[in-house]
């Protein structure tokens, strides 16, 4: 009976020696992976658009998903909030509200998530539409936001990023 436990004690001691450091390299490079393939980590590298309608037309939003709906929601904000006209404005939220995506074709067939509802291609439909006030000379810029699709991020002509 001795021999039995220490032959399982040894068991378990290999058990712990080689499957933990394992374990623990295969966690260590799902966080590292994870960390470098979800949406933009720093905006001020970003560069701006050639396209003038890049962010300012519903047809041609900016894309700014970045894992699940609440991360990209709380991305789009951090986005938003760290914007700047060229000449160093800030921008002021009026009001935001979501709207249909001109670009949206209904698919042949549409399968639902079944616990949240949404389509499984991500494609909603939908786009945020946010209105700002410029600090200094009160012109009103109009944003379109698409928080569902993966695209290239560029800044819109006519504005910068600058930290808070």
């Amino acid at each position: 009976m001795y021999l039995n436990i220490l032959i399982l004690n040894g068991y378990n001691f290999m058990k712990i020696i080689i499957y933990k450091p394992l374990f623990f390299l295969f966690f260590l490079a799902l966080i590292f992976c994870s960390k470098n393939s979800y949406g933009q980590k720093d905006f001020t590298k970003l560069t701006t658009s050639i396209d003038s309608t890049l962010g300012y037309t519903a047809e041609n939003p900016l894309k700014l998903k970045k894992g699940n709906q609440q991360k990209s929601i709380d991305n789009s904000y951090k986005f938003l909030s760290g914007l700047r006209t060229l000449n160093n404005q800030t921008l002021t939220l009026l009001f935001r509200t979501s709207i249909s995506d001109p670009a949206y074709t209904k698919p042949a067939i549409r399968i639902n998530n079944r616990h949240t509802g949404v389509p499984i291609n991500g494609k909603l439909g939908i786009l945020d539409k946010y209105v700002f006030l410029t600090s200094n000379t009160k012109d009103t810029i109009t944003l379109f936001i698409d928080i569902y699709n993966k695209g290239s991020l560029f800044l819109p002509v006519g504005l910068k990023y600058g930290q808070q």
